[in-house]
């Protein structure tokens, strides 16, 4: 009998934008076409160079990437941008890259540029909420913006494009890594979606600007997504800020 052929499972690394002037400031960015500060680019240049190489240190294989999904923004952008800086050219031209509004974040509607305390307070002064049950964007939404329901429409179809993907890679018994660079708040959503966690609650996940996690799935089974808990990822690059 042939030897059955190991690979590892299909796996989505995602990627949370680099640093910009409103995140370190805890402002709520969606809408809003902000580019990376001088230390965002610096970050995830350095974040590049680590996680996408040849070296048996590098989580990613440049050979291995079947895909790249960009939210459309210029921070995002510019972060995918930096992140394949360092791969080499031939390489990296083959590499596809695709600008998907799917994983464009929460529409914050009436509250982009506003910080969760004033966004909370303002709320409280006309009656939306009580003391003890202040504002939540998992329960509440955005006035004028979205809710759960409508973000959970978005990130349901785009996992239904990224499992097409990996559907393949596991009949062919192919690697497949696909990069998902987007944004805090709708990448926390990707993965509470991705084990089919409703978002009408916080799903208690953190992810700081530039940071990195992956999805995967059990047993090389497609109906089997998982979280993949394969130990921190951290570029040793320090700022204070309020990174949300």
């Amino acid at each position: 009998m042939p030897t059955e052929r190991k690979f590892k499972d299909p796996r989505v690394i995602f990627v949370r934008h680099g640093q910009t002037e409103w995140s370190k400031s805890g402002q709520h960015t969606s809408i809003t076409d902000l580019d990376l500060t001088p230390f965002g680019v610096m970050q995830m240049r350095k974040t590049g160079e680590c996680l996408i190489g040849s070296s048996p240190t590098n989580m990613i294989k440049p050979h291995n990437i079947t895909k790249v999904f960009s939210s459309p923004r210029r921070r995002t952008r510019h972060t995918t941008e930096l992140l394949l800086e360092a791969v080499p050219s031939e390489i990296r031209d083959k590499i596809p890259i695709e600008f998907d509004d799917d994983i464009r974040e929460w529409d914050y509607g009436d509250y982009e540029g506003k910080k969760t305390a004033a966004i909370r307070q303002s709320r409280l002064e006309r009656g939306l909420d009580a003391c003890d049950r202040p504002w939540s964007i998992w329960r509440d939404g955005c006035e004028g913006g979205e809710n759960y329901k409508q973000v959970t429409e978005r990130v349901d179809r785009f996992i239904k494009k990224l499992k097409s993907i990996h559907i393949k890679a596991l009949e062919d018994c192919e690697p497949s890594d696909i990069v998902v660079v987007a944004h805090g708040h709708i990448l926390r959503c990707l993965v509470a979606r991705w084990v089919e966690e409703e978002i009408n609650h916080d799903p208690k996940l953190m992810l700081d600007a530039g940071g990195v996690g992956v999805l995967s799935y059990q047993h090389h089974n497609i109906h089997e997504p998982s979280i993949y808990l394969s130990g921190a990822f951290t570029v040793p690059v320090e700022e204070q800020g309020a990174d949300m």
